[in-house]
């Protein structure tokens, strides 16, 4: 009789016996292979009584997993609470599922935590907790597995909190530390993760660090800080990798804003600007728009992104590369990707510092050769005057050209210095493009060469300069 009241199994033990008064009726019962019987009446009844041998505790999450099959429901397992190793493509392989977030007892449990977005279709770990029958069951379509409605049954399961399996803690490198080193490829070969810009702590770093933009899937340098547990992630699709929805986890961490590895310093040419300017002409190479480091930014960049990249985005240079002028400017809180001239750049949230193409970018053009303001008596061109070209650091044969004045084979054309303008428009004409600008302090227009030189100002912003020009 021991067997039935759970104190021994049918391999024999102690058991202590305590005998006391008869009662009015038994009832009989079937527990663990043994049946009892109905009886009235009796003299004497007998107590079972455990021993010093009482039944180990039961630690689910502490016993080895329960190998499935993508058939393996609740019913198969002994415990209320297993752990159960999925094998993979049960999406197509499971059997049926009935309802969402809670199943019944006879659904696929490895097709159920597809469906949960605890699995994916590779399969794993999952932790599975029986719970009572309910009075009904809902279906819907997750993650690729579509469960079924179903009125009341008698049991059912749920994934429990720690389903997800205990995954060493990643090291965590803090922000005045080396950043973690990620491997290439980690968009197919990283474990999952959980979580939008903040994850869960057992959620792979590489594959999470290129889902924020942080890293492509070339690898490269990571800074993750820890951060507290969330009451739930949200699951997302960016940059190629899908995460997870997840609801309340223990710890978390974020990709730190110091995540971009450190740029070299590049080669700055001097220039003729003051000691302290934040102004500096940078030679390039070419091959940038493949060759170039990452790019944060549109117009106004992350001061640790790549000049030339950067410049080939704004417009500035072409993919031969060529000199260009970095101008230093603070952090902005947030900083706007877009796609310019095969360039693509990223999104990013606040940073400590910027740079900014400035205008005098382009090469310096040589001082052309000064001629005597009073024309030769055989020349006779007729031109109107030009409309307010961009700035003084403009080439003056280009502009030329561009204006209508001169044509490519080169020639004489007289240039007038004026104040600087607000903001200078861009366009394209006889085959060139100048560019948009905003504010700046200098400026030039083309002079009428038949005009009267008496009308010419002495003042140095106004003096009229006639150049050969070719």
């Amino acid at each position: 009789s021991s067997p039935h009241a759970e104190i021994l199994g049918n391999n024999s033990g102690l058991v202590t016996v305590e005998k006391t008064f008869g009662q009015q009726s038994y009832t009989g019962s079937t527990r663990n292979g043994v049946t009892t019987i109905i009886e009235l009446g009796w003299i004497i009844c007998i107590l079972w009584f455990k021993t010093q041998f009482p039944k180990p505790p039961i630690v689910p999450t502490q016993k080895p997993s329960v190998q499935a099959t993508c058939s393996t429901t609740s019913r198969d397992l002994q415990d209320p609470i297993a752990l159960v190793q999925c094998p993979s493509d049960c999406t197509v392989n499971g059997r049926n599922v009935w309802g969402t977030d809670v199943y019944t007892d006879d659904s696929s449990i490895c097709k159920a935590a597809i469906h949960a977005g605890i699995l994916g279709n590779t399969g794993g770990l999952v932790t599975v907790e029986k719970s009572p029958g309910q009075q009904s069951y809902t279906g819907s379509t997750r993650n690729g597995v579509t469960t079924n409605n179903y009125g009341a049954w008698s049991g059912s399961f749920v994934f429990h909190a720690s389903s997800k399996p205990p995954t060493p803690k990643p090291t965590i490198v803090p922000t005045q530390k080396p950043p973690v080193q990620c491997p290439s490829d980690c968009t197919v070969n990283g474990r999952n993760v959980w979580g939008t810009d903040v994850y869960t702590d057992d959620s792979s770093i590489c594959k999470a660090a290129i889902h924020a933009g942080i890293l492509g899937n070339t690898g490269g340098l990571v800074t993750v800080e820890k951060s507290p547990g969330q009451q739930s992630y949200t699951g997302s699709t960016r940059n190629g990798v899908t995460t997870n929805n997840y609801g309340a986890w223990s710890g978390s961490f974020v990709l730190h804003a110091s995540s971009k590895p450190p740029t070299p310093k590049p080669t700055i040419v001097p220039t003729q600007k003051p000691p302290g300017s934040l102004l500096s002409n940078i030679i390039h190479n070419y091959n940038c728009t493949v060759s170039g480091r990452n790019v944060w930014g549109t117009d106004v960049y992350t001061d640790d992104s790549s000049f030339c990249k950067a410049a080939i985005h704004a417009g500035i240079l072409g993919n031969n590369g060529g000199l260009v002028t970095v101008e230093k400017t603070p952090g902005l809180s947030s900083y706007t990707g877009s796609t310019r001239n095969g360039v693509t750049t990223n999104y990013y949230g606040s940073w400590t510092g910027s740079f900014v193409l400035h205008c005098s970018s382009k090469p310096p053009t040589p001082k052309p050769t000064k001629i005597p303001t009073k024309k030769p008596p055989e020349y006779k061109i007729s031109y109107h005057l030009s409309p307010v070209l961009p700035h003084k650091d403009s080439s003056i044969c280009k502009a030329a050209i561009h204006a209508g004045i001169l044509e490519n084979d080169g020639g004489l054309v007289a240039v007038k210095k004026i104040p600087g303008q607000s903001s200078y428009s861009g366009s394209s004409r006889n085959g060139i493009t100048s560019n948009n600008y905003g504010s700046f302090s200098g400026s030039f227009i083309f002079h009428n060469l038949e005009e009267p030189e008496t009308t010419e100002s002495t003042d140095e912003q106004a003096q009229l300069i006639e150049l050969v020009l070719g």
